[in-house]
């Protein structure tokens, strides 16, 4: 089986990329001119790598004609929900018109395809616990540039099999976290900080946001599962929850960092760190998932947070200074 996996050096994007060389797959990677290849350094002697950007309409063209793709899975995006509000057209052109780029060279490929268009739990804004959980019907109200781009997106791949015929799932996966995550995110900061005090390169303290704020967290790598499963095996057209089904606090997350920390921590919130209008709690439904495809969650929290705290360890040896 021949892919084509935008996004397959980024973080989901490489769990995904090294699940799908496992199972012995032709594998055709498009990253960015000068994105890291780091995180698929293992598996890059098994796969192919193409340069490229989604808004050069022709390139991608190109790329999809040249590597024609049984499968292609769409993760590449700007992730960011804060950076989207800064830049909100870069957003767009990404995320929007390089999902449109794609799904027109997919459709003049004039072979069969199956698409993969990875949404976000983004889409659904704060919402307020009265809604929880959150299913696949429940209202759109993106809340930032980011998400509104992903909404778009889901649309235009609705759309596209509508109007086209294309072979096209789509996902919104909830909050995921597990080794190669930025520290821009909260799970991966906190292991980070905890990292770091670890190997003595911080004096015993971290700093939160709000504690109370409660996520659905899953490990990155049952997502990728779960994105093979519904390409695979999903319905086109239709759209599937991905996430623990269950609302976690950061508390517990900081509380499980620090219970396998030799040292007394402190633990200091920092005003910066909080989000007004933030929504107190967030998660999602999976049964369409696992009724549609037999999608199971394997890796309990406890175990993620020990490989991400373990990551950033080996990132963080050769020495830093201390902070805090």
């Amino acid at each position: 089986m021949k892919a084509l996996i935008t996004g397959g050096a980024g973080f989901a994007g490489s769990h995904l990329t090294e699940y799908l060389v496992g199972l012995g797959w032709d594998i055709t990677v498009l990253a960015a001119e000068q994105e890291s290849l780091g995180n698929i350094e293992g598996v890059l002697d098994r796969i192919r790598v193409a340069r490229g950007d989604l808004r050069d309409a022709p390139g991608l063209s190109n790329l999809v004609r040249r590597n024609t793709p049984d499968r292609v899975y769409h993760l590449a995006a700007l992730s960011s929900p804060s950076d989207s509000i800064q830049n909100p057209a870069l957003t767009y052109e990404v995320n929007f018109l390089g999902t449109l780029n794609l799904l027109l060279a997919c459709r003049e490929l004039g072979e069969p395809v199956r698409v993969l268009f990875v949404s976000s739990s983004e889409v659904y804004g704060t919402g307020s616990t009265s809604d929880m959980p959150l299913r696949e019907e429940s209202p759109l109200r993106p809340a930032n540039p980011y998400a509104g781009s992903k909404a778009a997106g889901e649309l235009l791949a609705y759309q596209f099999f509508q109007s086209y015929g294309l072979t096209v799932v789509r996902v919104r996966p909830f909050n995921h976290t597990g080794p190669r995550q930025s520290s821009a995110f909260v799970c991966s900061d906190l292991a980070r900080q905890v990292a770091e005090i670890e190997l003595g390169l911080r004096a015993p303290c971290i700093t939160v946001g709000n504690l109370k704020v409660q996520r659905d967290f899953s490990d990155v790598r049952d997502i990728v599962r779960g994105y093979h499963l519904l390409l695979e095996n999903g319905v086109a057209g239709e759209v599937y929850h991905l996430g623990s089904g269950r609302p976690v606090a950061i508390e517990v997350i900081v509380r499980m960092l620090l219970d396998e920390c030799s040292k007394k921590v402190e633990v200091v919130v920092d005003p910066a760190r909080l989000r007004p209008g933030e929504a107190v709690a967030l998660w999602g439904d999976t049964f369409k998932a696992e009724d549609t495809v037999g999608w199971r969650r394997e890796y309990p929290l406890e175990c993620t947070l020990r490989d991400l705290k373990e990551y950033w360890k080996v990132q963080l040896r050769g020495g830093q200074r201390l902070t805090c």
